[in-house]
């Protein structure tokens, strides 16, 4: 005698696919386009950081040029909070432009912003994207992988989506 098989319930709707991560320039040549390609995720222009439950990242050169626009970044970031048009705090990530040490005047920067950001992520100086017309066209370096994961686990514990 066969058994009837019950037929299965589908198990309700397929959950949202994950928010993409929105990147921004915090000023012109900080590595913006080459973060978000290395992400992956949507770069964004300064003016729509209204982008409401998605992570937003903003990028800036390590250098005290480069943290004078990243503290206006992260202000700006709090006001977009403060109206309900940003979920959470932003992540920074800081792109060195040398093989040298942080300035003083950055680290200082860094340590008066950093209770106003999720994580700072460093992404340190790569020498061969020098002379390279796309640096994503040459194999990942190295000391890039760290950083990478540390920044992914972050946007993932922000969205709840594994990276």
């Amino acid at each position: 005698m066969a058994i009837a098989r019950q037929p299965e319930m589908p198990a309700g709707p397929p959950p949202a696919p994950p928010v993409p991560a929105a990147v921004v320039s915090c000023h012109g040549g900080c590595g913006a386009t080459a973060v978000a390609r290395m992400l992956p995720a949507r770069e964004i222009q300064r003016d729509q950081l209204a982008v409401g439950e998605a992570p937003l990242v903003l990028v800036a050169r390590g250098t005290a040029y480069g943290l004078h626009w990243a503290t206006r970044g992260v202000a700006f970031a709090h006001q977009h909070i403060e109206h309900g048009w940003l979920a959470a705090p932003p992540l920074l990530v800081l792109v060195a432009d040398s093989a040298l040490r942080e300035p003083s005047t950055v680290r200082a920067r860094v340590r008066l912003i950093e209770d106003r950001v999720q994580t700072v992520v460093r992404l340190p100086y790569v020498s061969a994207w020098r002379d390279t017309d796309d640096p994503l066209t040459i194999p990942q370096p190295k000391q890039l992988v760290e950083p990478l994961e540390q920044l992914r686990a972050e946007l993932a514990a922000t969205t709840g989506v594994p990276a």
